[in-house]
C-alpha cells in the first residue's frame, strides 16, 4: 500500500527546472511565445485580486488506497463520502489517479475502482507502484507507467484515460530523466495532470486514523482546525503568485487524496472553496489556459511548470510557502 503522495517542495523543483532549461538555448521567439500574454514583471506581497470567481479543478491521488484506515472504516466507505461531497457541491467529472499495484495485496478494494466510475468520474496513470522518478532509472519507470495500464484501459473501456499525474511529484531529477519521460508520455499520448495548488492535505490522514483508535476528540478537533486553516491559507498564496506573474487567476489544479480525513473533511473544504466564489471546473478544462501548455503537450521544450518555477524563470522572489506547525508525526502516538 501507498500511504501518500508527498508534493514537491519548492526549492528542488525550483533547481530541477534551472538544470533543465540550462541544457537549451532558446530565442526571444521562441520564449516570448511560451510567455502569457497577460504577466507582470515585479512581484508584490499584496494582490487586489482581479478574478471574482477563481476556478479549481479537483483533482485525487493513490486510489484505490491511501493512509491509514480507521478502525471499522472500509475503503469503499471513504470513496463512498467522497464522492457524495462531489456530487452534492456539483463538482464536475474529477480524476482519480491510480496505484493498481495495490489491488495485488488488496484486492477487495477494487470497488473503490468502479465506483469512481459508475459516479461519472474518470480515472488516470499515477503509474503502477507508486515509483519516484528520482530515485529510480528512467528504464523502470517507463516500465511502471506501462504495467498500470491494462487495468485503467479496462475500467474506462472507450473513454479517455491519458492523464499521466507523476507520483511525489517528481519529475525527474536530471535534465535526461525529465526530458526522456516528457518524451516518452507524449509518444503514449498522455497529458500530464499538473499541480497549481496544493496544501499537503495527505499529513492528516494518518494521524486521523490514530486519534480514531484512542477516541481522542480533543486532537481530531485540532486535525480539523489546522486542515481548513491549511487549506485557506494556501489558496491566498498560490493565487497571490498567480497574480503576481500574470494580473489574474489561472485555472488551478487542486492535488487531493483519497484518505479517510479528506472523506470526512470535504464537504467543508468545499463550503470553504465556494465562499470564496470557487467555481468547480474539470481537469481537461483547466489545463486548456496557455499555462499548462506543457503538461498537455509533453513534445514542447522545457517551461515552467508550476508556479513558482514560473517566478524563477522571471528572475522574481519566490515567497515562503504557508506552514503548518501542527506536529503530524507525535500526534496520539
Amino acid at each position: 500500500m501507498f500511504s501518500f503522495c508527498v508534493p514537491r517542495q519548492t526549492f528542488p523543483r525550483l533547481l530541477q527546472y534551472a538544470l533543465t532549461v540550462a541544457a537549451f538555448c532558446f530565442s526571444a521567439a521562441i520564449a516570448n511565445a511560451q510567455t502569457p500574454s497577460a504577466d507582470s514583471s515585479s512581484h508584490s506581497s499584496s494582490h487586489s485580486f482581479s478574478n471574482a470567481h477563481p476556478r479549481i479543478a479537483f483533482t485525487f491521488d493513490d486510489l484505490p488506497a491511501h493512509g491509514l484506515l480507521p478502525p471499522g472504516e472500509t475503503r469503499a466507505e471513504i470513496a463512498t463520502k467522497i464522492l457524495a461531497a462531489l456530487r452534492d457541491a456539483h463538482v464536475p467529472p474529477t480524476y482519480g489517479f491510480v496505484n493498481a499495484a495495490t489491488l495485488e495485496t488488496e484486492p477487495q478494494d477494487l470497488p473503490v475502482l468502479q465506483a469512481w466510475r459508475d459516479a461519472g468520474n474518470p480515472l488516470g496513470n499515477h503509474t503502477w507502484s507508486h515509483m519516484n522518478l528520482d530515485q529510480n532509472s528512467l528504464e523502470d519507470f517507463e516500465a511502471n507507467v506501462t504495467r498500470n495500464e491494462p487495468l485503467l484501459a479496462k475500467m474506462m473501456k472507450h473513454k479517455d484515460w491519458h492523464w499521466f499525474r507523476f507520483p511525489y511529484l517528481a519529475e525527474g531529477d536530471t535534465p535526461a530523466k525529465h526530458d526522456g519521460v516528457r518524451a516518452f508520455l507524449a509518444q503514449r499520448g498522455y497529458k500530464i495532470a499538473a499541480v497549481t495548488m496544493n496544501f499537503d492535505d495527505y499529513q492528516w490522514n494518518d494521524p486521523y486514523a490514530r486519534c480514531v483508535a484512542k477516541s481522542d476528540n480533543a486532537s481530531i478537533a485540532q486535525l480539523q482546525s489546522t486542515y481548513l486553516d491549511a487549506a485557506r491559507a494556501n489558496f491566498d498564496f498560490y493565487r497571490g503568485l498567480s497574480q503576481s506573474l500574470y494580473k489574474r487567476d489561472i485555472p488551478y489544479v487542486l492535488l487531493m487524496h483519497i484518505g479517510a480525513f479528506d472523506a470526512e473533511m470535504l464537504p467543508k473544504l468545499l463550503d470553504f472553496y465556494r465562499s470564496r466564489g470557487v467555481k468547480f471546473i474539470s481537469l481537461p478544462r483547466a489545463e486548456r489556459d496557455r499555462f499548462y501548455r506543457v503538461d498537455t503537450d509533453p513534445k514542447l521544450p522545457p517551461a515552467p511548470e508550476d508556479l513558482e518555477a514560473a517566478m524563477l524563470k522571471r528572475k522574481m522572489s519566490v515567497p515562503a510557502e504557508p506552514v503548518t506547525t501542527i506536529q503530524f508525526d507525535s500526534l496520539c502516538r
